[in-house]
């Protein structure tokens, strides 16, 4: 599959590379060039391809949303900027699928600073995730 612009994929990219269950990503470290490139619509495609059972690369995208909150908790602005992001949270609302549901939860608990953000277990938690995921 070739992407106009791997570094900025359009949505119907992102949706037929997810759903090749042959699909090589299209650069190194495309997870973490996508985790940079984020913003509101980006975010809300990565949410549907991470909760899709039926979708080849749903994994990927689940490790996408734990790579963006890694490096927006890690921010040095993230105090400055933590409401923002939690109001992109709203794109999760009504996802049923209880690995993306998890990641909201506990985003939203660091968004809204209750919990500060611990680098091991959170990729702990994200590793707990793969092991449980049948996709």
């Amino acid at each position: 599959m070739r992407f106009r612009d791997p570094h900025k994929p359009a949505e119907d990219e992102l949706r037929a590379w997810a759903t090749d269950e042959n699909a090589v990503a299209p650069i190194q470290d495309w997870d973490l060039i996508l985790t940079w490139a984020m913003e509101p619509g980006l975010l809300r495609v990565c949410v549907e391809l991470a909760a899709d059972a039926a979708c080849p690369n749903a994994s990927f995208f689940l490790m996408v949303l734990y790579h963006w909150v890694a490096v927006v908790a890690r921010s040095k602005h993230f105090e400055q900027t933590r409401s923002i992001y939690e109001g992109w949270m709203n794109v999760v609302r009504g996802v049923s699928d209880p690995a993306v549901k998890r990641w909201r939860h506990e985003t939203l608990l660091i968004f809204q600073g209750i919990e500060s953000f611990n680098w091991e277990q959170w990729w702990v938690a994200f590793s707990n995730e793969q092991s449980q995921s049948p996709k």
